[in-house]
């Protein structure tokens, strides 16, 4: 029996009946769904798949060529056909030029030829990408999500890109360098993104030593004319060789845009950049929400009380919304040696173990800020991060971990102030 096609339907009300019910004429070969507007399509887009999408240019928040931009950039891997007037039906063949499989005339239109348009751009596509290798997959999305607020995530996140990062160039320069030749310029599309939704803090923009004219706001606001050109102005690049979408707290304090809004921007973003890492911050309406657009989750909590609770509910809640548990990935920050008991036991009580284990370097971090230097790469903190962006890469298989003991006596000299011994915290059981 053929494939039902799913259709996605972009235009007025009206004019999407129409289409609508000649695809109902065909029965149960097409299913079709429709969209007034271009973020309701995203939105749409957002929750289920399509085979193939029927769209006017012309919309309440898009015109022309952006309109097909924005959808081909945020859906590259669905075919799009243009359903225009025969006022704008050059128009519709200059999107077919940059794209588009085709383009229908409305009022000249036949429930034969729709239907015909629509399976031959669902094989074309199909056929263009399978024959020319094209439909690069979208990048990978890692996201760095505190138990509460003050567990360091946010410094765990900015060094966490900056050893993805250097894993992706150790990764090229072993596929592609030849023995005895100098290396090759660096490539722009060798670059992670890091994001930063924090509407309160600059601290991305601070550690990177950016100077932001724009941040995620201007990004999420500006969906229908959010295409690589305009990205290319409102993000930053920066002298470590990765990008950084600027958090809106970078501009003072502000209000956070829509969390669909924001979730279609990091969808954006997985298009440009083979890895993007998203700092969640403390687990909140939004940051559960973008966790959706998520691959993996690296959850950063300390060895104290409320964090580990914090810890057990953010566990809880990313279960309840269906997040696999191979997907989340357990960080200890700031530990110090006489917790290492309490966090076996919480391990022991949670039923999973961290994949790293990072003893207080507070002391080392601020000699190093002092100095200006903020993320200075001989920081024991750069190396632990650079062994979990090996973890998320899949690229530790065969390595022994250290030992938790041995971690942390490793690293004594950095450890804060002991405390006392025998007060070791409660364990929520």
């Amino acid at each position: 029996m053929e494939k039902e096609l799913q259709v996605l339907v972009v235009d007025s009300q009206a004019d999407s009946a129409s289409t609508q019910k000649m695809l109902a004429d065909e029965g149960a070969a097409f299913g079709s769904r429709s969209a007034a507007s271009l973020l309701e399509a995203l939105n749409i887009l957002a929750g289920r798949g399509f085979d193939v999408i029927v769209s006017e240019l012309n919309l309440p928040d898009s015109q022309g060529l952006a309109t097909f931009e924005a959808l081909r950039l945020h859906t590259r891997d669905i075919p799009i056909v243009v359903m225009t007037t025969a006022a704008n039906e050059q128009l519709a063949f200059s999107a077919v030029e940059h794209g588009a499989q085709d383009y229908l005339i409305k009022g000249r239109v036949t429930t034969a030829a729709l239907t015909r348009v629509l399976r031959y751009a669902v094989a074309r596509h199909k056929g263009t990408h399978r024959d020319s290798g094209a439909g690069q997959s979208a990048g990978r999305t890692i996201g760095v999500l505190g138990a509460k607020g003050g567990v360091g995530a946010t410094t765990i996140a900015a060094h966490l890109t900056l050893g993805l990062r250097e894993q992706v160039l150790r990764e090229e320069a072993a596929r592609e360098q030849p023995v005895g030749e100098p290396a090759a310029p660096e490539q722009g599309e060798q670059k992670v993104l890091l994001i930063d939704l924090d509407a309160n803090s600059s601290s991305t923009s601070f550690l990177f030593q950016t100077k932001p004219e724009f941040t995620l706001a201007d990004a999420a606001t500006n969906l229908h004319r959010l295409d690589r050109e305009f990205w290319a102005g409102i993000v930053s690049e920066t002298k470590y060789g990765v990008d950084l979408l600027n958090p809106p707290g970078s501009q003072g304090y502000t209000e956070m845009p829509a969390a669909e809004r924001v979730r279609h921007v990091v969808r954006f973003a997985r298009n440009l950049y083979s890895l993007v890492v998203v700092d969640l911050g403390a687990p909140s309406a939004l940051a559960l929400e973008v966790i959706q657009e998520i691959q993996n989750v690296v959850l950063v909590v300390s060895p104290l009380l409320m964090e580990m609770l914090e810890a057990r509910r953010a566990l809880t809640k990313l279960a309840e919304m269906g997040v696999p548990p191979d997907r989340i990935h357990l960080v200890w920050n700031r530990t110090a040696r006489q917790q290492t008991g309490a966090i076996r036991v919480f391990e022991k009580a949670i039923g999973r173990t961290a994949v790293r284990t990072i003893a207080d370097c507070s002391a080392e971090i601020e000699s190093k800020f002092s100095d200006g230097r903020f993320l200075d790469s001989s920081l024991s903190l750069r190396k632990e991060t650079a062994q979990l962006a090996a973890h998320l890469l899949g690229r530790d298989a065969g390595r022994t971990p250290r030992s938790l003991m041995a971690l942390l006596g490793h690293v004594t000299s950095h450890v804060a102030p002991r405390r006392d011994k025998t007060a070791q915290p409660p364990v929520p059981g």
